[in-house]
C-alpha cells in the first residue's frame, strides 16, 4: 500500500516538473521572440535612418540646384533608392521645407524627412501583436557658400574689372565666369585682395596695380548661385511715376511701381518692409538725398509699355538699405529679373556713405559699384562687375537664421 502511494507522489511531482518545464520554456521562448523582433525592428530602423538622412540631404540639394518645384519628389526618390518607397509596404514618407518640428523650423534651406513603415512580426504575433510602428526622422540644411561675388558673363573682357588707384577688399571668394584673356583685369595702381579669386579664362594685373592672393586662371565656371530664386509676382500698378523731390520727406510702401521711382533734390524717403515691383523705370537717387528701409527686397523687371531701367543711386546720397532676414527673399536687397535681358547698366556709387546689407543681384546686367566697408555683408552677382571706387564687401551673416543667401553643399543638421 505504501510503495503504491510513493508511485502516485513520484508521478505527480513528474507531472509538476514537466507542467513548470513547459511554462518556464513558453516564457523563455516569449522573451526569445521579444528579442528577435525588437532586434529585426531595430535593423529596420538603421535602414530607414540611412534612408531618411540620404532623402534630406538629397532634397537640400535640390532646392540649391532647382529651387522647391521638385524638392519632394527628389527626396522621396532618394528614400526609394535606398530601400523605403512611399506607399509601398506600409512605408510612408513626409518631406517638409522648412521642417514643422526641431531647430529649424525658420530656415528656409532645410528640409525635414519623416519616414515611417509598420513592420510585421514574427513571434510577437503568437501573443496578440501583430506589428510594429518604426520611424526615422532626419534634417538637412544648407550651408553658406565661400563665395559672395560672381561675374557671370561667359565672355566678356573685364568682366571683373578694377582701375583708377582704387583698393577694394572682399572678404570671400571671388568667381569670374568669363573665358576671355581678360576676364579679370587689375591696373592704374589699384589693388584687390579676396579669400581667393576663381577666373575660367585669364586675368591680367598691371600698371603698378595688385591682388592677394594671386588669381587661379582655368578654372571651371560656376553657375548663377540665384538661378532658381522665386520671382515675385507682378501685377497691375500701384504708382506711376512716383517721384520725391524739392527736399521733400515721404514714407513708401511696398507694391507695384509703374515707371519706377525718382528721389532726388535732397529728398528724404523711408521705405517700409517688403517687396517692391518697379516694373520699368528702375530706381533714381541723386543730389544728395536719403533712402532708409529695413527688410525691403527691390525686383527690378519691365513689361509692355514699361521699359527696363537701371538702379541708379549717386550724386552724393546717402542710403541705409538692408534685406529681409527669413522668407523667399531673405538676403536679397536687390533682383534684376533675369528675363529682361541685357539692359543698361546699374551704378552704386555713394562711397562710405552707402549702408546695403543684402546681395545685388543683376543676372544679365552690368555693374558699376563703390561702397564703404560699414555694411554687415554685400553680396555681388551681376554680368559684369567694375568698380569705379575704393569698396569692402563683408561677410557677417549673423543676422540671417539661414546664414548666406549664397549656399555651399547640405549637411545633416538634426
Amino acid at each position: 500500500m505504501n510503495a503504491v502511494r510513493g508511485t502516485a507522489r513520484t508521478c505527480r511531482r513528474r507531472g509538476y516538473v514537466v507542467v513548470t518545464m513547459l511554462v518556464s520554456l513558453t516564457v523563455l521562448l516569449s522573451f526569445l521572440g521579444l528579442g528577435i523582433d525588437v532586434g529585426y525592428e531595430e535593423y529596420v530602423k538603421t535602414r530607414m535612418q540611412t534612408a531618411a538622412d540620404a532623402a534630406a540631404v538629397g532634397g537640400a540639394q535640390e532646392l540649391r540646384a532647382s529651387g522647391s518645384t521638385n524638392l519632394i519628389a527628389a527626396a522621396k526618390g532618394d528614400a526609394a533608392a535606398n530601400g523605403f518607397t512611399d506607399g509601398a509596404n506600409g512605408v510612408a514618407i513626409t518631406v517638409n521645407n522648412p521642417p514643422a518640428t526641431g531647430y529649424s523650423t525658420a530656415n528656409s534651406t532645410a528640409v525635414e524627412v519623416l519616414i515611417s513603415q509598420n513592420v510585421p512580426t514574427f513571434f510577437m504575433e503568437l501573443i496578440g501583436i501583430s506589428s510594429g510602428t518604426v520611424q526615422a526622422r532626419a534634417v538637412a540644411l544648407l550651408g553658406s557658400g565661400t563665395n559672395c561675388f560672381y561675374a557671370l558673363d561667359p565672355a566678356a573682357s573685364g568682366a571683373f574689372s578694377v582701375s583708377g588707384g582704387v583698393t577694394v577688399q572682399i572678404n570671400c571668394g571671388v568667381m569670374v565666369d568669363s573665358s576671355s584673356t581678360t576676364a579679370m583685369s587689375v591696373s592704374g595702381g589699384s589693388h584687390v585682395t579676396a579669400t581667393y579669386f576663381d577666373v575660367t579664362g585669364n586675368a591680367t594685373v598691371y600698371g603698378g596695380s595688385s591682388t592677394s592672393p594671386a588669381p587661379m586662371t582655368g578654372v571651371t565656371a560656376s553657375s548663377d548661385p540665384f538661378l532658381s530664386l522665386p520671382k515675385p509676382s507682378v501685377g497691375g500698378c500701384d504708382y506711376t511715376g512716383k517721384s520725391v523731390s524739392n527736399g521733400n520727406t515721404a514714407t513708401l510702401s511696398p507694391g507695384t511701381y509703374c515707371k519706377g521711382i525718382a528721389i532726388n533734390g535732397g529728398s528724404h524717403v523711408t521705405f517700409n518692409p517688403g517687396t517692391y515691383i518697379l516694373k520699368g523705370g528702375g530706381l533714381l537717387l541723386s543730389n544728395g538725398s536719403t533712402i532708409t528701409g529695413a527688410g525691403v527686397t527691390f525686383f527690378n523687371t519691365a513689361a509692355t509699355g514699361y521699359s527696363y531701367g537701371p538702379i541708379t543711386l549717386n550724386g552724393g546720397t546717402t542710403v541705409t538699405l538692408s534685406a529681409p532676414t527669413t522668407g523667399p527673399l531673405a538676403g536679397i536687397l536687390f533682383f534684376q529679373d533675369s528675363s529682361v535681358g541685357a539692359g543698361a547698366a546699374s551704378s552704386f556709387s555713394n562711397g562710405a556713405t552707402a549702408i546695403m546689407n543684402g546681395t545685388l543681384y543683376f543676372p544679365t546686367t552690368a555693374l558699376t559699384f563703390m561702397g564703404g566697408s560699414a555694411s554687415a555683408y554685400t553680396i555681388i552677382v551681376a554680368d559684369t562687375v567694375n568698380f569705379s571706387g575704393g569698396a569692402t564687401l563683408n561677410n557677417n551673416y549673423s543676422a540671417l537664421p539661414g546664414g548666406s543667401p549664397v549656399k555651399g553643399g547640405a549637411t545633416l543638421s538634426e
